[in-house]
Parts: C-alpha cells; sequence; structure tokens
C-alpha cells in the first residue's frame, strides 16, 4: 500500500534527553545499561540482521542502533531494500524458510500472505511477558484500528513500525477564499465545490487515476464514507459473509460521484496520473483540490517551497459519517519477528520490535529525525501539537492526523490472500469507469460479480 514518500519530515528538533524502556537516551544517543529481567529459558542472541525499506519512515531506526546495543548488548545488521522490491524479497525469502534475518518490516495488510507461508511468529508470548515488556511500553496505548492487520484468528503477529493516518483532501486557500468556499465536509460538498472552482485552466479535483495498482488507492481512501458497515465486516467493501457490497444503493452513489468527479472536474488525462502528477498539479495552482494519503503531506510543508505555495496548501479532514464513524482507512507497515530462525534469534528480535516502538524511544526518535511518521500512539500526537511552536508542522495537518487516529476502520483491509486480486479487479474496473467504458451502474455490477467469483475461488463467499 504503500507507494510514495512517507509523513512530514518538517519537525524540528528538540534537545531533551529521555528515558526510553529502561533505556536512558540522551541527544547524542548515549545509553545507559537495560535493567530489563529475561527468562533463564532462553537467552537472546548477541547479534541479528533486520530487513527494512529505504526512506525515511525507516531510517529513523538507525541512529537508534547503538543506543539499543549499549541497552540489550545486541548487536544489529540493519539491511535496507528499496520498497518497491520489498515484498518480493519477503515472499521469495518465506517460501524457502530463510534464516537471514530475525525481523523484517512489511505492510501488515500482506499479514495473512505471510502466515500462509509460515513465515512470521506470533509475538503474543513476549507482548504478555512482564519480564520482556514493561508497564511502560504501554501496549493499550497503541489504537486498536493500527493493529487490528496484525491480528489473525486472536494471535498478534506484528506492531506498528509507523503510523498511517489515512486519508485528507489538501485544497487551495486562495482559491476557496475567492470563490467564497469553506473546506469541504462532506463528499456531496466535494463535489459542489469541484464544479464551482472548475475552470478553463483549473481542475477543481484531482485524483490518481492510473489502472496500475497503487493508483487506485485514493478510492479504497474515499469508500468508507458511502459503503454500508458493521463492526464485523470482512473489510470496507465485504460483509461479514464475505460478500461484495457493490449491488447497494450506497454504492450506486459512490460510482456515480466518483465518475463526475473525474469525468467532469479532474484535470484533462486523469486516467494515466499517479500521485506526483497530482502534486504537481497541486503545486502549481491548477487544481484545487487533490485527495490522497496525508504521507504525501510532506511536499507541501516544506521550507524550501515557495512561500506563497506554501501559504496557500491547506488540509481538510473530511468527518466520517454517522453511520461509519470508524471510516479512514489505515495501511501501515508493521514490524514482525521470523520464526524459521532459532529461539534466541526471535527473542532478539522481539527485544528489537520492543525497544523500537517504546513510547519514549517514540518520542526521541520523532524530536531527533523530525518525522512523525513514528507516532503511532495518540500521547505522540499529543507531545506534537502540544510543542507545535517548535515545529515547522502546521498545526492543521498534525490535528488531522490526531482525528484520523482516532477514527481508523480496524477491518478496511480484508485479512486473507484474495485481497490482491479482489483490489486488482477494483483498479481496471475504475480505469474503465473514468473513461466512460462503463457506466457507474455497470461498473458497479461488474465489481460485485467478478469479487464473488474471485472469492468463491478461494473458498470464501456463497
Amino acid at each position: 500500500m504503500r507507494t510514495k514518500s512517507r509523513f512530514s519530515k518538517a519537525l524540528m528538533s528538540a534537545a531533551a534527553a529521555l528515558t526510553a524502556g529502561g533505556v536512558l537516551l540522551s541527544a547524542g544517543g548515549a545509553t545507559a545499561s537495560t535493567n530489563k529481567v529475561r527468562s533463564n529459558a532462553v537467552k537472546p542472541a548477541s547479534n541479528i540482521t533486520v530487513w527494512g525499506a529505504v526512506g525515511d519512515d525507516y531510517d529513523w531506526q538507525q541512529p537508534l542502533l547503538k543506543g539499543f546495543t549499549a541497552a540489550t548488548g545486541i548487536k544489529v545488521n540493519f539491511q535496507a531494500y528499496p520498497e518497491t522490491t520489498m515484498l518480493d524479497k519477503i515472499q521469495a525469502a518465506q517460501e524457502v524458510k530463510s534464516n537471514a534475518y530475525a525481523v523484517f518490516e512489511e505492510p501488515q495488510s500482506q499479514t495473512s500472505d505471510y502466515i500462509s507461508l509460515k513465515g512470521v511468529a506470533p509475538i503474543g508470548q513476549y507482548l504478555n511477558n512482564t519480564k520482556l515488556t514493561p508497564a511502560s511500553y504501554n501496549r493499550g496505548g497503541v489504537p486498536t484500528g493500527e493493529t487490528a492487520q496484525c491480528t489473525v484468528n486472536g494471535k498478534i503477529y506484528c506492531v506498528p513500525l509507523f503510523t498511517d493516518p489515512g486519508p485528507q483532501m489538501f485544497y487551495n486557500k486562495a482559491m476557496f477564499k475567492a470563490a467564497g468556499l469553506t473546506p469541504p465536509k462532506s463528499w456531496a460538498q466535494v463535489q459542489s465545490d469541484a464544479a464551482k472552482l472548475t475552470t478553463s485552466t483549473v481542475s477543481g479535483i484531482c485524483l490518481r487515476g492510473s489502472e496500475t495498482a497503487p493508483n487506485g488507492y485514493p478510492v479504497l481512501l474515499m469508500l468508507p464514507y458511502f459503503l454500508p458497515y458493521a463492526a464485523n465486516y470482512k473489510g470496507e467493501y465485504l460483509n461479514a459473509k464475505w460478500k461484495p457490497l457493490f449491488d447497494t444503493p450506497q454504492a450506486l452513489t459512490w460510482a456515480n460521484e466518483y465518475a463526475t468527479l473525474m469525468q467532469k472536474y479532474a484535470p484533462k488525462g486523469v486516467s494515466a496520473y499517479d500521485y506526483t502528477d497530482c502534486q504537481h498539479a497541486f503545486q502549481t495552482g491548477t487544481t484545487a483540490m487533490w485527495w490522497d494519503d496525508s504521507s504525501l503531506a510532506n511536499t507541501l510543508y516544506q521550507q524550501s517551497q515557495d512561500p506563497q505555495e506554501y501559504k496557500n496548501a491547506g488540509i481538510d479532514e473530511i468527518p466520517c459519517p454517522s453511520f461509519n464513524p470508524t471510516c479512514l482507512l489505515s495501511a501501515p507497515w508493521g514490524m514482525y519477528v521470523n520464526p524459521n530462525t532459532t529461539p534466541a534469534q526471535q527473542l532478539a528480535g522481539y527485544e528489537f520490535l520492543e525497544y523500537m516502538t517504546s513510547p519514549k524511544v517514540q518520542i526521541y526518535a520523532l524530536n531527533t529525525k523530525k518525522n512523525t511518521a513514528v507516532a503511532t500512539r495518540p500521547a505522540t500526537l499529543a507531545y506534537a501539537i502540544k510543542n507545535a511552536a517548535k515545529f515547522n508542522t502546521p498545526t492543521d495537518y498534525l490535528q488531522a492526523v490526531q482525528y484520523s487516529t482516532q477514527h481508523i476502520e480496524p477491518n478496511a483491509i480484508p485479512v486473507t490472500a484474495a485481497f490482491t486480486v479482489i483490489q486488482n479487479t477494483l483498479f481496471i474496473t475504475l480505469s474503465q469507469l473514468i473513461t466512460s467504458q462503463v457506466s457507474p451502474s455497470q461498473a458497479d455490477s461488474q465489481l460485485q460479480s467478478q469479487m464473488t467469483q474471485q472469492l468463491q475461488k478461494f473458498g470464501l463467499g456463497g
């Protein structure tokens, strides 16, 4: 799900030294010994390898490796690979039961695939062991919506590596002011505003339109505002019995609105757009609104940008509808332990996982790496908002992120290997809808029938 630069890079550093999980962290990274008591049954390995990705969302860990080693005695070989190749690399390694790494970092939405390959170890026995996981770790401080995709059949397999607070509507403040408009608070208002803001030189809204898989992501962020919802549903567009929801009146409302936005108020050629095209359109003032993942806010709030452009970039968090108060899709990456290593390696891997995701290490990383992506806990975001005067990131952005973490849909991503297949069907149909190859009702009918058949091949649905 992650296909772009993640989260804001603009937080200013603070100088405070912080205690993290029994480890004293200073601004220079110095540490004192941990006082963690370990089980006598298994001793952790002295060396582990961690597979992560390249980029700001992952690089924050590397400056903390020396502190982790000083605290635990465990040395870490952190191997970083391009984000786009990680999934294939992990799958290939799991198929041969590789023991080349103790911890890996990948999308939580793939948890069921990792389990089917016997490539992830449940970590509940570690999380529930007070000798390994102190009360200060505060597992309850992580929103359940961020860990739902880590839990399968009652067993937890991962913890969030970084937060993913879902969607945001970026809007041009100057254009809205000139038109006498306020930021949209519903999708009906989005369509109305897009109609009023569209001119011969400016599109009312931009959403990625290419059928390439990641470019349908903004629609996944949009659907929960329309489709029916119940806590026992299997996904944002699947009911409790794995039946797709595209045969509902709400789905037709969505399809009609999406087609109108993309055919009438989006940029010409939007059927080939990825997020960089929408980003360019927004930053050059040729589109008034841009609906996408909040992680892209960092492209709008950097000091190097033109002051006027920075001033006109606003954020609107469209509130959830009353029928679905948890309407925001979150698709974070998680940290996993490899079961194909020795018990000593697995224990050392868990200690790395627990250390890097502990509350006070998060605050330390937030201050030193200037990256709010590490804030998987509401308390960390509250800290950022409280100290907003020290940061370059606008308060409205942080507040929108805070709203998102409180309204995450816990079961948005279906926990099944069939997800990739039905998702591709959605993305192809979206492309056909954008280019008027199918009507909204035909698109819904196609999605309903094809997804039903595909799910049945995986033994799901009637």
